[in-house]
């Protein structure tokens, strides 16, 4: 074969790849919009955040795709919990905001295709997280709560409020007031 031929069946085949992985149907379309903080937070709050399909594949609830931005339902959502239980909204100070945004300001750069944000609001939790084995026969069963932080960031890029980013901590390494000890 010709290496203009090869060339020509390489740029075909990206090319149809390109317009499969685009495709609209295999994500998931955002029913909810959500205005507030709170109201996303209730949506995960206290239910199940994933499940499992009669043959034992595990799947994130609808629940929990509500609450997360376009860019993490094509990707990976970085959420590997069941269900999680929010013990605790922090009251985070001006210092503590700013170097959450920063971090996500940091991994946000490396987007190459970035919706444009109205709001940015970090958020940070104490939840007791549990994790789940598939029992069989579409079944879930939930394993002893682990007590983690999580630091989110909430965007607003056209759908209301959604997760964009998220960071897990050991729970042990805040103090009352959600300040990292040295």
């Amino acid at each position: 074969m010709k290496k203009s031929t090869v060339v020509v069946i390489i740029g075909v085949f990206i090319i149809l790849t390109a317009f499969l992985g685009m495709s609209e149907e295999l994500m998931y379309k955002k029913q909810k919009y959500f205005n507030t903080a709170s109201e996303l937070l209730e949506q995960m709050k206290d239910k199940p955040l994933v499940g499992s399909k009669d043959n034992g594949e595990i799947t994130q609830t609808n629940d929990l795709k509500e609450c997360f931005s376009e860019r993490k339902r094509l990707t990976d959502l970085n959420f590997y919990y069941g269900k999680i239980d929010i013990k605790r909204i922090y009251d985070l100070n001006d210092k503590q905001k700013k170097s959450i945004l920063n971090e996500y300001e940091i991994l946000r750069n490396n987007f190459s295709k970035r919706h444009p944000i109205t709001i940015e609001e970090p958020i940070r939790l104490n939840v007791d997280a549990y994790h789940y084995m598939y029992t069989g026969q579409g079944k879930l069963k939930y394993n002893d709560p682990q007590k983690i932080t999580i630091d989110l960031v909430l965007v607003d890029e056209g759908e209301g409020l959604v997760i964009d980013y998220i960071k897990e901590y050991n729970t042990d390494r805040f103090d009352e007031e959600g300040n990292a000890d040295a």
